[in-house]
């Protein structure tokens, strides 16, 4: 029998899981755009939040970044308390977020758009400005270094030297997730990576994804389109007005009426 939210076995589990996410509140001048929402990521999973617009989904992603603060609820990250850290703190735990609408910075090249993901650089403290390029030259190079590996793994050698926003709409996808990758990630954030992206090279994208996950990075993503959270996902959370109403896997959650009903009904 497939286990119902009721049941005691489909709590979070925060003894095995890197991300808690414990009733979760966010209302905006007395709506609430998420209602109690709570769920588990487990280390190592690829593991989806879907539901029908309106959900709350990116909501919920925007908290657990901390660009923004919840009304109520907890948020628990590798152990640690993170609802009202700043985003830039939750960065440097290893919370890495990409966006639904891209964030490049257009008039920075491809490879210098990279470089900008790499958290705590030399270079860009008082005591780098002090004491010069000595100081933090190598570390920089092993940064280009990196960036360019990244480029060869992503297919987009081509590209480094270009400006990134003369790229294409699922080139810029694959920036984003590069410069995410760039700030060694524990859990990588994706909104809506397949947003705007026709299927042929949508499924080079979850080409990549597939790697990651292979490599035991933690990925919780938003995403509409299914097929995708199907071959990509071990786990899906279904969300509908504001609240969990279901989760397991694809399969699973795809027959039962509560899923049914809230993209029919919304």
């Amino acid at each position: 029998m497939t286990p119902r939210l009721d049941d005691a076995s489909t709590a979070p589990r925060p003894e095995s899981a890197l991300l808690v996410v414990n009733d979760l509140h966010r209302d905006f001048g007395g709506v609430l755009a998420v209602n109690g929402a709570s769920f588990d990521v487990q280390n190592g999973s690829n593991t989806a939040l879907i539901g029908p617009n309106g959900a709350g989904k990116t909501t919920v992603l925007t908290m657990v970044a901390g660009a923004m603060k919840p009304t109520a609820g907890s948020v628990r990250f590798d152990g640690r308390e993170i609802a009202r850290m700043p985003s830039y703190r939750v960065a440097r735990l290893g919370l890495i977020r990409t966006f639904q609408i891209s964030s490049e910075f257009a008039r920075l090249t491809v490879l210098e758009n990279l470089l900008v993901g790499s958290p705590r650089q030399r270079g860009e403290t008082v005591l780098g400005a002090l004491r010069g390029r000595r100081y933090w030259r190598d570390e920089e190079l092993a940064n280009v270094d990196r960036a360019r590996g990244l480029l060869k793994r992503f297919d987009m050698s081509a590209k480094v030297d270009d400006y990134a926003g003369d790229l294409s709409g699922w080139q810029k996808r694959l920036l984003e997730i590069m410069r995410a990758l760039m700030a060694d990630p524990k859990l990588l954030l994706l909104d809506e990576p397949m947003a705007g992206v026709n299927p042929s090279l949508g499924r080079r994208i979850e080409g990549y994804l597939t790697e990651l996950r292979g490599e035991g990075l933690t990925i919780l993503m938003v995403e509409h389109e299914l097929g995708t959270v199907e071959r990509l996902c071990d786990r899906v959370i279904v969300m509908a007005q504001g609240k969990v109403i279901s989760h397991g896997s694809m399969a699973e959650v795809r027959s039962r009426r509560e899923v049914l009903d809230a993209y029919l009904i919304g």
